[in-house]
């Protein structure tokens, strides 16, 4: 059990208006301090923070800012060189930019975390010589963190896709009333292997009427799937493949002739002001028993098993009257 020191003695630190702070030192059994901090006369840390493994060595080295982790937080590794393990740079927001490193001291992974310690956004990966090995695109779907996409760089410098991941746009972010944002949605690489993926279908989905109900950032209060009657309701855009008439919908032209893997689409505002547009592109791979007869009746078991990967997406647009 460690043994706390309170209030050992004060000293006057500048902080705020000058406030006078107390130094707290706690000791582990061995008689070695386990760590140092400095409280205000609410209770609350502030100033500098200093902890340390059993052998004396530095544990962390950081500064509280009102009980919170403020600026660069240091872990470091129990070696005689004081050698960084973990740099944490903390944001008012309460995010954080997270980086941890090798023994060799070559970054091994940086990326952006929220309050919660789950990931966000993209991260980057390095391999023990400080090569850029792959980026992995964290969204928070649900409450709780999800891989959107992943890219693999290889030695040459060319970036690999990883499981499912996709190329789109949309041709303009500021838009008048009576005009409309183009937008092009295209597999890069399926989450599905070779002979599967042959058997896919890919859409994109948006809210029905985002000027009633949109979804919201981690889409947790959408339709699960179009057709449900929970959630926000939703639309499913398909594929070019299920279009009477692809031309009509594709802008430029493409480099590719397979529509089954293209959603192509243009989105009218209806409102004036800020606003995001938020949906998800869907590849569904459905698989039937071949060797039972399709089932008509719904009280038999269902011969039909669908897997789905969803690869979310948000696009701020600003639209102005005419």
């Amino acid at each position: 059990m460690l043994k706390t020191l309170l209030y050992l003695f004060t000293t006057m630190l500048l902080i705020g208006c000058k406030e006078k702070l107390t130094k707290v030192v706690k000791y582990y059994d061995n008689g070695s301090i386990e760590r140092i901090y400095f409280l205000d006369s609410d209770s609350v840390k502030q100033g500098e923070v200093k902890i340390y493994f059993s052998n004396n060595r530095i544990k962390l080295k950081g500064k509280y800012r009102d009980g919170s982790f403020s600026d660069t937080i240091y872990h470091y590794r129990d070696e005689e060189k004081n050698i960084v393990e973990v740099q944490n740079y903390y944001f008012n927001n309460g995010t954080y930019l997270y980086k941890d490193f090798y023994i060799n001291g070559k970054l091994k992974q940086e990326g952006l975390s929220n309050k919660n310690d789950q990931r966000i956004g993209l991260w980057k990966n390095y391999d023990k010589d400080g090569n850029h090995h792959f980026t992995k695109e964290y969204k928070i779907i649900d409450g709780i963190e999800y891989t959107n996409q992943m890219w693999i760089t290889l030695p040459t410098g060319d970036t690999l896709t990883e499981g499912v991941s996709i190329q789109y746009h949309f041709d303009k972010n500021k838009l008048q009333l009576t005009d409309s944002i183009y937008a092009f949605f295209q597999t890069e690489d399926s989450a599905f292997d070779e002979e599967d993926k042959e058997k896919t279908t890919v859409s994109v989905v948006l809210p029905k009427d985002y000027t009633q109900a949109n979804f919201v950032p981690d889409f947790s209060n959408r339709a699960k799937d179009p057709g449900e009657k929970e959630g926000i309701p939703a639309i499913e855009i398909q594929s070019l493949k299920e279009h009477p008439n692809p031309m009509a919908v594709l802008q430029n032209p493409i480099d590719t002739t397979d529509y089954k893997k293209t959603v192509a689409f243009y989105w009218k505002p209806k409102r004036t002001g800020k606003d995001t547009i938020r949906g998800y592109f869907k590849e569904k791979l459905t698989l039937v028993d071949e060797s039972k007869p399709i089932q008509l009746d719904k009280d038999q078991d269902s011969i039909i098993t669908s897997y789905t990967k969803r690869i979310y997406f948000e696009f701020a647009v600003e639209v102005t009257k005419d």
